[in-house]
């Protein structure tokens, strides 16, 4: 039985357990896929336990991402450039570290919009961990301009040297987020608008960003998953929207033929995917 699973804090309302142990029975493994809630100071004591019990590899969440760079053997260069792994696999004994979160993404705005990767002009609202794996990946990938906006400049500029650095000379713009003119006049030369706050995942959080400065068929990617107040807002408005499911499937996708040298099943792990989430909800 081959033992696979996911490191966070907290972890117990992951629905990854489902969409990934629906991808091993497609493919005829036995497998299971479990949950490893881990604080922080045990993070470390945490992959040595995992590497000495003959897991196979895990996906790594929040808030774990950025300091597990630091505990793997080996590192991808995209998930360096990032600063950040969300998915370790184990070969030979070694660890090696991946971020398949900006793969997600854009294979998922690829398929909600049809919108390719490859010169696009992207405008991240917030600048956390989330954004950080994205924004890098789409740098690394052919986007045309990245625009950072933030309520704390300073956290936006400190995420513009780390994509600058992984691509220099990519186009690269901060805007504090009460700047309203100014963020306005941004998502009008956008393609598209990636939502990376957590504002949304409680009923009563306010919006993220007035709806009222979205132009018209916007593409608008959430990435919570789950319709939220300001998707419906965005809909509203007139602008073109997704949720986060796309993104956790695909780089969920991405990590399981990472750890399986297997093309994933994408349809079965879908499924089990909208069939967790509907019953969470």
């Amino acid at each position: 039985m081959e033992r696979y699973g996911i490191v966070g804090w907290p972890v117990a309302h992951s629905v990854s357990p489902a969409m990934q142990e629906a991808g091993f029975r497609a493919l005829g493994r036995e497998a299971v896929y479990e949950l490893y809630e881990t604080a922080p100071e045990a993070l470390a004591d945490r992959f040595q336990q995992l590497r000495a019990a003959g897991l196979r590899g895990w996906n790594v969440t929040v808030p774990h991402k950025e300091a597990a760079v630091n505990l793997v053997d080996d590192i991808d260069l995209a998930a360096a450039k990032a600063g950040s792994v969300n998915t370790v696999v184990v070969r030979h004994g070694r660890l090696a570290g991946y971020s398949t979160d900006g793969y997600g993404l854009a294979t998922a705005m690829t398929e909600a919009f049809a919108l390719p990767l490859a010169g696009s002009r992207q405008l991240y609202l917030g600048t956390g961990g989330a954004a950080r794996a994205a924004a890098v990946y789409a740098a690394l990938n052919g986007a045309a301009a990245i625009v950072l906006v933030n309520r704390t400049l300073a956290r936006a500029e400190a995420l513009a040297a780390t994509i600058l650095a992984a691509a220099p000379g990519l186009p690269v713009r901060c805007i504090p987020l009460a700047d309203t003119d100014d963020v306005a006049a941004a998502l009008r030369q956008c393609d598209v608008l990636i939502q990376c706050t957590s504002l949304g995942l409680r009923p009563d959080d306010e919006l993220p960003l007035a709806p009222s400065l979205l132009p018209q068929e916007l593409a608008v990617y959430d990435m919570i998953y789950g319709r939220t107040p300001f998707q419906q807002a965005a809909s509203e408005h007139g602008c073109r929207i997704a949720d986060g499911r796309g993104m956790l499937l695909h780089q969920g996708c991405r990590s399981l033929e990472l750890w399986t040298g297997q093309t994933a099943p994408i349809a079965a792990m879908r499924e089990a995917l909208n069939k967790a989430l509907r019953q969470r909800n």
